[in-house]
């Protein structure tokens, strides 16, 4: 089968924003030395939106395979 290229470069998009916006909000979190609590929530945030952007990424992979 024929795979939109463009597709594919927009699902890796999508996955490295994901991920790079999970990065800045522990980034952020560390900067700024919240307390406890808001440190884990953001983890968790953080935790969350990278297996959102694994998800994609396996999700894609699986569709991209089927040919």
């Amino acid at each position: 089968g024929f795979i939109n290229k463009e597709k594919v470069l927009r699902v890796g998009k999508a996955v490295d924003v994901t991920n790079n916006a999970a990065d800045k909000v522990t980034d952020y979190v560390k900067e700024n030395e919240l307390d406890k609590k808001a440190k884990s929530m953001a983890d968790e945030f953080g935790d969350a939106m990278k297996s959102v952007g694994k998800s994609l990424e396996d999700t894609f992979s699986n569709i991209v395979g089927k040919k």
